[in-house]
């Protein structure tokens, strides 16, 4: 995939154990080392704001898909909402990584986490805001039932809560050390 740009950062360093006929070898890491430009509190904050943001949005994504109504029957409302779950685990996996962010991080790390929250929250705001729109046209064609909100608030809610993910993105860059 694209680990082989990551493959100059480390360098093998050959130890020699006593009783084994081979050296050890040990993958050390030489790159350029990264840290976060915002203050430790703020990081804090932008952890639990993207992990609370996370699981509102899954929520949010989940109740429609179970419920039966004309709107979750359309396709152009829910074949949005069903591919916003791809951009949600890559946005998930750069949760991970800003949860597990130390003090100092390698450019692998850097780049999984800020370019990956990026693009993967971008794109889920962008496909719950689809889906959004395809209720708004659906319910201006048929006779909208009170489930037909409820999914139309839910593709709205997720947008919007997207939207607040995605506006928060320049926070988490980093500089190098």
């Amino acid at each position: 995939m694209g680990y082989r740009q990551y493959a100059k950062d480390y360098k093998i360093e050959y130890e020699d154990v006593p009783g084994r006929k081979r050296p050890k070898a040990t993958r050390v890491y030489v790159g350029p080392w990264y840290r976060f430009t915002e203050p430790a509190g703020k990081i804090r904050f932008l952890k639990w704001y993207y992990l609370i943001g996370m699981a509102v949005i899954a929520l949010l994504l989940l109740i429609p898909m179970c419920m039966d109504c004309p709107f979750t029957r359309i396709w152009y409302i829910q074949v949005p909402a069903v591919a916003a779950w791809i951009p949600w685990v890559f946005a998930a996996c750069a949760t991970w990584r800003l949860w597990t962010a130390k003090e100092k991080v390698d450019r692998e790390h850097r780049d999984m986490l800020c370019d990956r929250m990026s693009g993967a929250t971008l794109f889920l705001m962008g496909f719950c805001l689809i889906s959004f729109l395809g209720c708004v046209f659906a319910s201006s064609k048929q006779s909208v039932q009170v489930a037909d909100w409820v999914v139309t608030g839910c593709c709205m809610l997720s947008g919007i809560a997207g939207i607040a993910l995605f506006s928060k993105r320049k926070a988490l860059n980093m500089e190098k050390i």
